[in-house]
C-alpha cells in the first residue's frame, strides 16, 4: 500500500510540474518588428549660422582700441547675404581671430 500511495504523490508531482512549465516566449513576427533608430551620420557639419559664428569668434577678441581693427574685419566677413557660412569664410574668419593672437589681441572666453 505504501508503494501505491509513494507512486501516487511522484505522479501528483510529476503532472505538477509538466503543468507549471513556462512556455518560451513567443518570438515576435517580421511585421511586428521595430526598426533601429536613426542616428545621424557624424561626418554631417552641424549647421551654424553666420551671426552666431561671428558672435562667437568677437568673443575671443579683446575690445582694446588697437584690437578694433580685428573687430571690424570679423564683422564685416560675416555681413555676407548668405546665411550659412562657407569652409572659405569660415577659414577667414578664423584667419583674422589668428592675426589678432598674433598681435596679442585675443582674450579668453
Amino acid at each position: 500500500m505504501t508503494k501505491r500511495i509513494s507512486l501516487l504523490g511522484v505522479m501528483a508531482l510529476a503532472m505538477l510540474a509538466a503543468c507549471s512549465k513556462q512556455a518560451p516566449p513567443e518570438q515576435p513576427a517580421a511585421t511586428d518588428a521595430v526598426p533601429p533608430p536613426v542616428v545621424a551620420a557624424p561626418d554631417e557639419p552641424i549647421p551654424i549660422e553666420r551671426a552666431q559664428k561671428v558672435a562667437g569668434l568677437l568673443t575671443l577678441i579683446d575690445t582694446r582700441p588697437e584690437c578694433e581693427k580685428f573687430r571690424t574685419q570679423l564683422e564685416d566677413a560675416g555681413k555676407v547675404l548668405t546665411v550659412a557660412p562657407m569652409q572659405s569664410d569660415i577659414n577667414k574668419m578664423n584667419q583674422i581671430v589668428a592675426d589678432a593672437h598674433a598681435a596679442g589681441c585675443t582674450r579668453k572666453p
